[in-house]
């Protein structure tokens, strides 16, 4: 051998120690296999994978090393290679014999080819890829537990982007409309709802839109029934990590229930519950508020006290029972005979209050007459009439709601010491006299 080609050998060497020092330095597991499955090279990250070196891996098959049962892509992905010529570019999962720890790998597989074109092995490139699949199955969990919470949740929730178009609505919102959540993302809320129920939601997504900042209001959405609910909204805005105004998201709860409980918590506060006027307490304010409609106006007010006579010896003689019908029908005859203006309440017991706003004392005697011979001539018992007694007596223009209620209970008791089913009808004066 001259002195050339002595180099050109050196040479030669030195750069196959080069290649097989890259190899090594890559952080990938690179390997060959003859024609049927046998290692023929392995770089130190398989050595390492393996814990043994270069000598010990080569001709061993991929049963030394892993659990073949457990890693059926491993080989799914050579018989492609080794036996049809095909490269693959795959993920795989391998199940290492002698720990039994799982490892994920992106596998890039070749199949190598003589001279005559079949198959002698393959070469191999595998990147460690565990910790970004644990990371993504971790995710995957974490979202599918994020949607069960969402989709369970009594609450409409919802992501919109800048335009107002669907992002993700949870499930509930999803049966709201009557529609899969897959047909409605992208779509804006006038593509998918009636047109009163998408301006009722458009006014607070404008807002947020416009402002940038958390709104709250509540939205009037019919929904599929048809049936009117009322939802207490807040949409809070969303921005990327430079400050890029990405959408908002949406919090709706369906307050229709709850309200209709206030509204009827509020209506047994202020209602009699037998008679279905107001109660004494509520009879209280409407008067305030007249009072002081009337004080600011100048217009004359009048107030009715109206007692049921003998109604001790109704109860007595016929039981409570009938002694709330009478009760009741007394306050709806009552009831009837009034203009839509004036206003009843059952103050307590067998009284009645009546007010009357822009009558003055003689308009309100006339109006108590005609209750009380409408009460004698509407409600019996036994074939006998049932009669009142009325006393009326006219807002001063100064006095408080204590001195009028004072003076119209006054004016009751003088019509009730002067025979009884009468109407009584005293000066302010002469009542305090």
């Amino acid at each position: 051998m001259d002195t050339r080609e002595s180099l050109d050998t050196k040479d030669a060497l030195q750069q196959l120690q080069d290649l097989k020092a890259t190899v090594d330095s890559i952080g990938s597991f690179i390997f060959m296999k003859d024609r049927h499955g046998r290692y023929t090279y392995a770089n130190q990250r398989v050595q390492a994978l393996f814990g043994l070196p270069m000598h010990a891996i080569l001709g061993q098959d991929d049963s030394a090393f892993f659990c073949l049962d457990a890693s059926r892509d491993l080989s799914e992905n050579d018989t492609q290679v080794l036996v049809h010529g095909r490269t693959v570019e795959k993920e795989e999962r391998n199940v290492i014999a002698g720990t039994g720890e799982e490892r994920w790998y992106w596998s890039v597989k070749q199949p190598l080819f003589n001279a005559d074109g079949s198959i002698r092995g393959m070469t191999g490139v595998s990147t460690d890829i565990t910790e970004k699949v644990q990371l993504e199955r971790a995710l995957r969990e974490k979202q599918k537990l994020l949607e069960t919470a969402l989709d369970h949740s009594p609450a409409c929730i919802y992501v919109k982007d800048p335009e107002r178009r669907y992002v993700y609505l949870n499930q509930h919102t999803a049966s709201l409309y009557g529609q899969k959540a897959e047909t409605i993302i992208g779509n804006r809320d006038e593509d998918i709802l009636p047109s009163a129920d998408a301006d009722s939601c458009r006014r607070l997504d404008e807002r947020v839109i416009a402002t940038h900042q958390p709104q709250s209001d509540e939205e009037e959405i019919a929904g599929q029934n048809g049936t009117l609910r009322i939802y207490e909204t807040q949409k809070v805005p969303l921005f990327s990590e430079d400050g890029t105004f990405t959408g908002f998201i949406g919090f709706s709860r369906d307050m229709t229930e709850n309200r209709r409980l206030h509204q009827k918590l509020d209506q047994m506060a202020h209602e009699d519950q037998l008679t279905g006027l107001p109660n004494r307490r509520r009879t209280e304010q409407i008067l305030e508020e007249e009072i002081n409609r009337a004080h600011r106006s100048g217009q004359p007010l009048s107030l009715l006290a109206l007692d049921l006579d003998h109604f001790k010896w109704v109860n007595d003689q016929h039981g409570h029972d009938v002694g709330d019908q009478v009760l009741l029908q007394v306050g709806i005859a009552l009831n009837e005979r009034l203009r839509s203006t004036d206003s009843i309440g059952r103050w307590g017991g067998e009284e009645f209050f009546v007010i009357l706003p822009e009558t003055a004392s003689e308009g309100a005697r006339q109006v108590a007459e005609t209750l009380r011979q409408t009460t004698e001539s509407c409600v019996l018992i036994g074939g006998m009439p049932v009669t009142v007694s009325i006393g009326v007596t006219e807002y001063d223009g100064m006095e408080g709601l204590r001195a009028l209620i004072s003076r119209a209970d006054t004016i009751l008791y003088n019509a009730k010491h002067s025979g009884r089913n009468q109407v009584s009808l005293i000066s302010s004066q002469a009542a305090l006299r």
